[in-house]
């Protein structure tokens, strides 16, 4: 499972077009507002479908909302290619929020759960590490051959092998096994896919509550809904959560500071991938972030939000060494939360990816936050001290929400069930 994991992500962030679409928006005579409006529709329309995507996959099979997830992706940068004009770029980003809804919080719980299946629930933290970095290498040489892509054909040609990606993801998704239950075995032996066992770890679905109905549908995310906002360990990683990504949203101004510094496509394509490259690195960590607590945890979210604030601010090489281990950080801060997040929602939820999607509404909240801070002040100030002052006034709170949260790990106690708070 942990290559397939892999596989899964790395296809699906291997897209070149992640490092310039600011920059294609830009050239085709978009002001930074109007790219903050694309990119708030963008979280706007995945906020809506959040949550209820979430209830989806406790209720259906969860690989087949996958394999659709990765053809709506598919059609979300189709569209971008054959209508690259502010409407097709919206449209484009709606399709793309409704492959993320999809995929969100479908694909921890997923991964989770045949982990759990085989007896290697502990190993979720690592190997979701593991995947993420990877596959963030993967994006790094992604983004790095946008720059040749682009000397020899254009935008066009960055679009052309970004798409041709987003279909072997869909292939490659096309192998995931098909979802598993009942018992997780013990440690060191996979459980066989017939066991089953009194002591399954997700208990024996309640038709009113899991059945593909609209009655289950609604049962369950009001379930996932009500865990969320009553069991107090995961209500203190949900707002921890929403508020480093913060921090985590302003990598979308990246190319367009760089441009700003003068940079060109090829340059900028090239220091994005070695931004990624750190974040890769970040992300490896995030097990070990997971386990940090307390005054520890707030002073990684400081540092994360100083490092941002110094990039936006600097030049040269400095300043893009700042953004990437700035961003680094942040985004092994972000990962972080999704282990803690799993841990303390407990084993036997029959909510998990209704939950990790309420994780996802949080997100694209903080994300909502940065965008209309960014946008509405570049209206009248210039982008690059409004990127630097929000990343100092943002640590803030996101800071203090560090503080609270629980640990990513030993939380899982004999119940499995964090219910209280």
């Amino acid at each position: 499972m942990s290559g397939l994991a892999v596989a899964y992500r790395a296809t699906h962030e291997a897209i070149p077009l992640f490092g310039v679409y600011a920059l294609l928006f830009a050239d085709r005579g978009l002001s930074t507002a109007q790219i903050s409006v694309l990119l708030a529709v963008w979280s706007l329309s995945a906020f809506v479908l959040e949550i209820p995507s979430g209830a989806w996959a406790d209720l259906l099979d969860r690989r087949r909302l996958l394999v659709v997830s990765g053809v709506v992706y598919v059609a979300a940068f189709a569209t971008w290619m054959v209508w690259p004009g502010f409407w097709g770029f919206l449209l484009g980003f709606v399709l793309w929020s409704c492959s993320d809804a999809l995929h969100s919080g479908t694909w921890e719980a997923y991964l989770f759960e045949q982990l759990s299946a085989r007896g290697e629930s502990n190993r979720y933290a690592r190997v979701k590490a593991r995947a993420e970095s990877i596959a963030l290498v993967a994006m790094a040489g992604a983004i790095a051959a946008a720059a040749p892509l682009h000397l020899a054909g254009g935008y066009a040609l960055v679009g052309a092998a970004s798409l041709g990606v987003a279909v072997l993801h869909v292939g490659v998704t096309l192998l995931l096994p098909p979802a598993r239950g009942g018992t997780p075995a013990p440690p060191g032996r996979s459980a066989p896919v017939h066991e089953t066992s009194p002591r399954s770890v997700d208990p024996a679905p309640d038709p009113g509550l899991t059945g593909p109905t609209p009655h289950g549908w609604v049962s369950t995310l009001r379930e996932g809904v009500a865990q969320a906002r009553t069991a107090g360990p995961v209500r203190r990683v949900l707002l921890g959560y929403a508020a480093v990504v913060t921090l985590v949203g302003f990598d979308e101004y990246f190319p367009l500071l760089l441009a700003d510094d003068g940079a060109s496509v090829g340059r900028v394509a090239l220091v994005m991938a070695g931004i990624v490259l750190l974040e890769a690195l970040g992300t490896a960590l995030s097990d070990r972030v997971a386990l940090l607590t307390g005054g520890r945890h707030a002073g990684v979210v400081l540092l994360a939000g100083v490092l941002l604030a110094l990039g936006a601010a600097g030049s040269g090489w400095l300043g893009a060494g700042a953004l990437g281990l700035g961003y680094a950080t942040a985004s092994s801060l972000y990962v972080a939360g999704d282990a803690r997040l799993q841990h303390a929602i407990g084993r036997t939820s029959r909510a998990r990816a209704t939950i990790t999607s309420v994780a996802g509404v949080a997100g694209e909240v903080g994300f909502l936050v940065t965008l209309a801070t960014v946008g509405l002040l570049t209206l009248r100030l210039e982008l690059t001290p409004v990127v630097a002052g929000a990343a100092l006034v943002l640590t803030v709170p996101a800071a203090l929400a560090a503080w609270r949260m629980p640990a990513g790990a030993a939380m899982e106690g004999p119940g499995d069930a964090v219910t209280g708070g």
